[in-house]
C-alpha cells in the first residue's frame, strides 16, 4: 500500500514504479484507490516541486506561447526598470533647471520616458492577448488528458466512488486550474521581473532601501500559501456533496428524466433537496472565506507597518542629506514599485501554490490511469484469425462495490454459428455474464476462452473487435442517424452502403430515409435540426449499430424490449438469416423467442442451474419450465379476454 505522506511527499515516477506497477504481481493486494487518497498535510516546501510540475504542464501543451510570454515578461521588467531610471533623471534636470527656468535640457528625458511608456503598454497589451490563448491551450491539453485517462479505466473502475470522486476533480481542474495555474504562474514571473528590475534601481540608489523593501513583502507572500492550501482542502472534502448535488440539478434540467418527475411530483423534492446540498457547501465556504480573510488582513496589516516604517527612514534620510531630494523622489516612487510587485508576487505564489495543488491532483488521477499494471487487462496475445468454441469454466465474478458474488462457478460451451439463451430472473447475473463474455470484466476466478486462449492473456482490444453488444440500457447518441450507426465500427465510417445495409436488417432504414435529411439527420432534440425518435426506433438504430460492426460474437441483452410483437416475432424469425455464421448470446424474457435457441442456460442467483434446448428444459420440470409456463398462461389470458 501507498501512504498519504509517501504519495504525495514523492514524484509521480516513484509513485508509480513502486506499488502501482507491481499491481497485479502482488498477489491482488493492489488497490489503486490507495493512490487517490489526498494528502491534506501539504506545505510551503513542496511549493518548489508542485512549481516544476505547472512549469511542465504548460511546457508539453505550449512551448511557442509560452516563450513568447517569457519574452514579454523581460520586455516588460526592463522597461520598468528604465521608467523609474528616467523619472530620476527628468527630476534631477527640472531641479536643476528651476533656477534658470529654462527645462529644453529636459526634452530629451521626456521623449525617452514615454517611449518607454509605450514600449510597455504595447508590451502589456500583447502579453494579455498572449497569455489568454496560452491558458487554452494549456486546458486543451489537460482536459484531453482525462479524457484519455477516462477511456482507458476498466469499467470495473467505474463502480468505485472514490475514482468517481477523483474524476470529477480530475475534470473540473482540467476546465477550470490551466487558466488559474497559467495566469498565477505568468504573474509570479511579472512580478520576479518587476522585483529585480525596481530592485536593480533600489540597489544603486542606496541597497538598504532594497533590503527594507523585501522584508515587508514577506508576510503577506507567506499569507497567500496558506490561504491556497485552505481552498485546496475545502475543495476535496467537498466533491462527495458536489457530485450528488450536480446529479440531482442533471436530474431536474434534462429530458430523459423529465417525465417521470412531473409524473410523480418530485420536482419539489429534488429541489429542496439540491438547495440544500448547496447550502450545505456555503456554509463550509464561508467558514473558509473567513479564515482565508483573517490570514490576509494580518498579513497586510504587517507588509503596511513595514512599508510605513521604510518610507518614514527614507524622510530621515533626506533630512539628514544621506540621500539628495531627486534620489528620494526615485526611491519613493521604486519603493511604491517594489510594493506593487510584491503584491503581485504574493498573489501569484498563492494562486500559483492553489492551483498548483490542484493540478497535482490532476496528475495523479492521470498518471495512475495511464500508468502500466492499474488494468486488470495485461494480455497480449493475438486471437486465432476465425473464432469458433468459446468456452466458460468455473467462472466467478464480484463487483467491486458489492461483497456477494454476482456470478458463482459458471460453466457454459458456445459452439461457432450457435445461438444460445441466458434466462432467469432480474438479478439472477445475466448482464454481468454478458459483459465477462465481452471482454469488458475479467472473472475474479476461473476463466473464458476462444478455442482454447484464455482471454486474460489475449489482447483485449482484439477480443472487443469480435464482439458486438447491444445492451438494454443501450445509449442514444445525439448525432446523425449515420454516425449512430457507423459507430459500431468507427473505422470504417465512410461506408455508406454498409450503414444502409445495417440499417435495412434492422428494420430501420425505412424511418430514417423519412427523417428531414435523412441519414444525416440529427437524432434526439438536443441540437438545432434534430428529430427526436420513438423507444422502439431507437432501438432499432441501437441493432443497426450491432449489425455494422459485422462481429463473430453477438450479444443482444433484451434486443426487442421496446419493439412491438409483430416486430419482434420477425427479428426472432430471422435471427439465424440476420447472424448467419456468428455465435449470438440471447438474453431475453420472453419465452416465445427464448425457446429458438440452439441451447438455453437458466441462471439463478448467479449460478447456472440447469440448461438444454427448450424440449429438454421442459421435461426437466425445473425452473425453466415454471417460468416459461406462468409466461404462457398469462398470454393465454391475455387472448383469451
Amino acid at each position: 500500500m501507498v501512504d498519504e505522506d509517501g504519495l504525495e511527499g514523492e514524484g509521480p515516477e516513484e509513485e508509480l514504479s513502486g506499488t502501482a506497477a507491481e499491481g497485479p504481481a502482488a498477489a491482488g493486494t493492489f488497490d489503486v484507490t490507495e493512490l487517490y487518497r489526498p494528502s491534506v498535510d501539504r506545505s510551503l516546501r513542496q511549493l518548489p516541486r508542485l512549481l516544476a510540475g505547472a512549469l511542465r504542464l504548460v511546457w508539453a501543451a505550449a512551448k511557442g506561447q509560452f516563450t513568447l510570454n517569457i519574452a514579454l515578461l523581460v520586455v516588460s521588467s526592463i522597461a520598468l526598470a528604465l521608467q523609474v531610471l528616467v523619472a530620476k533623471r527628468l527630476l534631477t534636470e527640472l531641479i536643476a533647471d528651476n533656477t534658470t527656468k529654462d527645462f529644453s535640457s529636459a526634452i530629451p528625458s521626456i521623449v525617452l520616458l514615454a517611449v518607454v511608456l509605450g514600449v510597455a503598454s504595447v508590451t502589456t497589451i500583447v502579453r494579455v492577448e498572449v497569455q489568454r490563448l496560452l491558458a487554452e491551450l494549456v486546458a486543451r491539453s489537460s482536459m484531453q488528458q482525462v479524457v484519455d485517462a477516462a477511456c482507458r479505466a476498466d469499467l470495473a473502475r467505474f463502480e468505485d466512488p472514490t475514482f468517481h470522486d477523483r474524476l470529477q476533480r480530475a475534470i473540473v481542474n482540467a476546465s477550470i486550474r490551466p487558466l488559474q495555474m497559467t495566469n498565477g504562474l505568468l504573474s509570479l514571473g511579472t512580478a520576479v521581473s518587476g522585483v529585480v528590475a525596481v530592485g536593480a534601481v533600489l540597489l544603486v540608489i542606496d541597497p538598504v532601501f532594497f533590503a527594507l523593501g523585501l522584508v515587508a513583502g514577506i508576510p503577506i507572500v507567506l499569507t497567500s500559501a496558506r490561504v491556497g492550501h485552505a481552498l485546496y482542502q475545502f475543495a476535496v472534502e467537498q466533491t462527495p456533496t458536489d457530485r450528488e448535488r450536480t446529479y440531482i440539478q442533471t436530474l431536474l434540467v434534462e429530458k430523459d428524466p423529465a417525465k417521470e418527475i412531473r409524473a410523480y411530483e418530485m420536482g419539489w423534492y429534488l429541489r429542496t433537496r439540491f438547495a440544500a446540498l448547496y447550502e450545505r457547501r456555503i456554509q463550509a465556504l464561508r467558514r473558509v472565506v473567513r479564515r482565508r480573510t483573517a490570514q490576509g488582513v494580518v498579513g497586510g496589516a504587517l507588509t503596511a507597518i513595514v512599508s510605513g516604517g521604510v518610507l518614514g527612514l527614507l524622510i530621515f534620510f533626506v533630512s539628514d542629506g544621506q540621500v539628495s531630494l531627486a534620489g528620494a523622489g526615485a526611491a519613493a516612487a521604486a519603493l511604491i514599485l517594489l510594493g506593487t510587485q510584491l503584491q503581485g508576487l504574493a498573489s501569484g505564489v498563492g494562486q500559483l501554490y492553489e492551483s498548483a495543488l490542484f493540478i497535482q491532483d490532476f496528475n495523479n488521477f492521470v498518471q495512475v490511469e495511464l500508468a502500466p499494471g492499474t488494468s486488470r487487462f495485461t494480455g497480449t496475445a493475438p486471437l486465432p484469425p476465425h473464432v469458433g468454441h468459446l468456452s466458460v469454466r468455473d467462472l466467478s465474478f464480484t463487483y467491486p462495490s458489492r461483497s456477494e458474488p454476482s456470478l458463482r462457478d459458471v460453466d457454459m460451451d458456445i459452439g461457432p454459428g450457435q445461438v444460445v439463451a441466458l434466462v432467469g430472473e432480474n438479478g439472477s447475473g445475466k448482464t454481468t455474464l454478458a459483459k465477462l463474455l465481452a471482454g469488458l470484466y475479467l472473472p475474479q476466478e476461473g476463466g473464458i476462452s476462444w478455442d482454447g486462449q484464455d482471454l486474460a492473456a489475449t489482447d483485449i482490444t482484439d477480443v472487443r473487435k469480435r464482439v458486438a453488444v447491444l445492451f438494454q440500457d443501450f445509449i442514444k447518441y445525439f448525432l446523425s442517424a449515420r454516425e449512430n450507426i457507423s459507430l459500431g465500427r468507427w473505422e470504417r465510417a465512410g461506408d455508406e452502403d454498409a450503414v444502409r445495409l445495417a440499417a435495412a436488417r434492422a428494420g430501420a432504414h425505412g424511418f430514417i430515409e423519412k427523417l428531414p435529411r435523412g441519414y444525416e439527420t440529427y437524432l434526439g432534440p438536443q441540437f438545432f435540426g434534430g428529430s427526436d425518435l420513438s423507444t422502439g426506433q431507437w432501438q432499432r438504430v441501437a441493432l443497426a449499430r450491432a449489425f455494422f460492426r459485422d462481429a463473430e460474437l453477438v450479444i443482444l441483452d433484451e434486443p426487442t424490449a421496446s419493439l412491438d410483437p409483430r416486430a419482434e416475432a420477425a427479428l426472432f424469425a430471422a435471427v439465424r438469416e440476420l447472424f448467419a455464421g456468428r455465435s449470438v448470446v440471447l438474453i431475453s424474457h420472453r419465452f416465445a423467442t427464448v425457446r429458438l435457441a440452439d441451447h438455453i442456460y437458466v441462471l439463478e442467483a448467479g449460478q447456472i442451474i440447469e440448461h438444454g434446448d427448450h424440449d429438454e428444459l421442459m421435461a426437466r420440470n425445473g425452473l425453466y419450465a415454471e417460468l416459461f409456463t406462468m409466461q404462457a398462461s398469462a398470454f393465454g389470458l391475455y387472448e383469451a379476454t
